[in-house]
């Protein structure tokens, strides 16, 4: 076990005596507090709160996390750094949260945009985006936050991700396609166009320079376990990876999948741009 008050090349200090509170308690919100735990960060200053079903009571439990759980109000009102790993249709539910002073909001809140989240919170905060919860338990997760600032950085080294930095808020998109990749690549074979098509994502995206030899180290260390579960447990309904996917199997190249998951992200934050104005009237 990591002696987390000893690693200042995780934090730089910014988290001590901080408490990070996790809205949300799904395939993401529990690898993130699982993997803070794993990498020493005190239990008894993080926070989780959720819908409270039997089946995430019992995780919480098995993860040694049961102490841990609490309801969203008393969550917002205590955290120093508040994640939000809610489902984006969720949004209006933190709307009128009383927050911590000096409280910093961290989105995981796929397609939200800042201007939408500024609607709801008047605290500091950034969008997050984050590789898949299989990638964080193995300690293989990368990250990209916009704003890039050192503080939502220093929670997310903390939980063991690499921090990729974004030249613009719209960079977000390219990350969650290539966050995708590793499922697809494992399952569809694209071994022809691969590399070609990953290079010209590359020299496009600034961030995607660095994503592209991670991609290649997950898919070396999964490659033995290939399965559909992996494809499973990044793809929801209507969602970037389903897209991609469904591209593939109706006759696209990589590069026409790529376009697609590029596509339903506009298409994803504009819808949800449209509901939570509709639901602010």
């Amino acid at each position: 076990m990591t002696n987390f008050a000893d690693c200042a090349e995780y934090t730089d200090g910014l988290l001590d005596g901080k408490t990070i509170g996790i809205a949300g308690f799904g395939h993401l919100g529990s690898s993130i507090a699982e993997a803070l735990v794993a990498n020493g960060f005190p239990r008894e200053r993080l926070l989780i709160s959720c819908g409270g079903s039997a089946a995430t009571l019992e995780r919480a439990g098995r993860m040694g996390l049961a102490s841990c759980m609490t309801d969203t109000r008393t969550l917002a009102s205590r955290a120093d750094f508040l994640l939000l790993a809610a489902r984006p249709q969720d949004l209006a539910s933190f709307s009128g949260l009383r927050l911590k002073e000096g409280a910093f909001v961290m989105s995981f809140m796929a397609g939200i945009s800042l201007e939408t989240l500024h609607r709801v919170f008047s605290s500091e905060l950034c969008r997050v985006m984050c590789s898949g919860p299989e990638t964080i338990t193995d300690g293989m997760g990368v990250s990209a936050t916009f704003p890039s600032e050192a503080r939502p950085h220093a929670v997310l080294r903390a939980a063991g991700l690499e921090v990729f930095d974004l030249s613009c808020e719209n960079e977000l998109d390219a990350f969650t396609v290539a966050i995708c990749l590793p499922p697809i690549l494992l399952n569809i074979d694209l071994e022809s166009e691969k590399s070609e098509v990953l290079a010209a994502m590359a020299e496009r995206y600034p961030v995607c320079r660095g994503l592209v030899p991670w991609m290649g180290r997950v898919v070396e260390a999964h490659r033995a376990e290939k399965s559909e579960s992996s494809l499973e447990n990044v793809s929801t309904k209507g969602g970037v990876t389903e897209a991609m996917t469904t591209a593939l199997r109706d006759g696209s190249t990589l590069a026409g999948s790529i376009a697609a998951g590029l596509e339903r992200c506009a298409e994803i934050s504009a819808e949800l741009a449209k509901r939570f104005a509709t639901h602010a009237a």
